[in-house]
């Protein structure tokens, strides 16, 4: 017999993984173009940077969060469940404003920024 609550959870977690590994990925292409740009290096540049920074740390720590709920000691642990729900319940938040900083970051680049 098949658990179906078990599997909508693991199709779930695979999802939200998949969508904060694509977050990940331009965030992190977004901190590497200020850094060969030189723009790190302007008030802005490194203002730009530290907002990159902050959501991508952000990021990591549900990255490493998901990688918890997989291990077979982690499906018994009531308070990393409930971190786990706490996380998916922020999640739309997070990825927008992490896809927000990486969009401000490449309008900065190309010169369109406004501040």
């Amino acid at each position: 017999m098949v658990d179906l609550s078990s599997v909508r959870a693991q199709k779930r977690r695979e999802l939200a993984e998949r969508r904060v590994r694509s977050a990940v990925d331009d965030n992190r292409a977004a901190l590497a173009r200020l850094f060969s740009s030189g723009l790190i290096f302007t008030q802005k540049g490194a203002r730009a940077g530290r907002d990159l920074l902050l959501a991508h740390q952000s990021l990591l720590r549900v990255v490493d969060l998901f990688a918890r709920l997989v291990e077979p000691s982690a499906r018994d642990d009531a308070a990393l469940k409930h971190r786990a729900e706490e996380a998916f319940s922020q999640l739309d938040a997070q990825l927008a404003r992490a896809a927000q900083l990486t969009a401000r970051t490449g309008e900065f680049l190309s010169g369109r920024s406004r501040e």
